[in-house]
């Protein structure tokens, strides 16, 4: 197919879209994927009847699933009777084409999407869980959201101590607005499947790092590291670890849950929480 007729195809099928159809689509290509309930408290949340606002969701979905730009995976996120909610989606390679044509950033080669495996699925949809909290978060007025990146967006290559390219891979870059304060952030949403040499490895990436000075000269300064647990028993091996590090650079790192974690990128101390680093500007 040629570049001419594929734009002419994508044009004839974004026609077809409504506005919140293509924000829809967008998201799920930003984000790899969502289940129906994230999306409809993204998408759909001013719709004030909660039975008719599942039904929009619904027939959203279902139409951008016919025109080949979602797919609806297998496995379900809690359970058969969570009902259409408990759906994930992710985008297709068409979905992905679409986006760059309304970009305006070209028609992109995209290859067909596979269904990866559950471990992957469950904490791709926990960090997206996290940017719907944080637009919650601002609708509410708690903060203003100015940057949000995810994988591979927010990696950072650099060079090592003997020039060795290095990259750094965090989860997300989260960049939020308090009054007149910016805290930027680092995220890593851990699911507790990595054992303690792992968790040793991405403490010490962060170090080589910080201490690079890359983002503090690009930036001025170095973003906080926040690390989002289960549990008490998984903060405590993270606190454990963060203990191991060298005293001035243990304040870098944060451990909280997911109920604490938007406190924390916004900069508010949290009770029971590690110790803040100084990350505002």
């Amino acid at each position: 197919m040629t570049g001419l007729s594929q734009a002419a195809r994508l044009a004839a099928l974004a026609s077809r879209l409504s506005e919140r159809d293509q924000a829809t689509v967008r998201d799920v290509v930003r984000l790899r994927f969502l289940t129906a309930g994230q999306l409809a408290r993204l998408h759909f949340a001013a719709i004030p009847q909660p039975l008719t606002r599942v039904r929009r969701v619904q027939r959203t979905l279902g139409r951008l699933v016919e025109h080949g730009l979602l797919l609806r995976c297998q496995r379900r996120v809690g359970g058969v009777r969570a009902g259409s909610a408990s759906y994930t989606y992710s985008a297709t390679a068409e979905a992905t084409r679409l986006v760059g044509y309304l970009s305006g950033q070209g028609i992109p080669r995209a290859r067909a999407v596979h269904e990866p495996g559950t471990t992957f699925v469950d904490h791709s949809v926990a960090c997206s869980e996290l940017y719907v909290r944080l637009i919650e978060a601002e609708r509410a007025g708690r903060l203003e959201l100015l940057e949000h990146q995810v994988e591979p967006d927010c990696w950072r290559n650099y060079l090592g101590a003997i020039g060795s390219r290095l990259s750094l891979r965090p989860d997300a870059f989260v960049a939020v607005g308090v009054g007149e304060f910016e805290q930027r952030s680092f995220v890593e949403i851990d699911r507790g499947t990595e054992g303690t040499s792992a968790l040793r490895r991405k403490l010490s990436a962060y170090l080589d790092y910080w201490r690079c000075g890359a983002e503090q000269h690009a930036y001025d300064v170095f973003p906080r590291v926040v690390w989002q647990v289960n549990g008490d028993k998984r903060a405590s091996v993270l606190h454990a670890l963060v203990d191991e590090l060298p005293a001035v650079s243990r304040t870098l790192f944060v451990v909280t849950n997911a109920d604490a974690v938007i406190e924390e990128l916004s900069g508010e101390v949290v009770v029971g929480s590690a110790s803040v680093a100084g990350g505002g500007s």
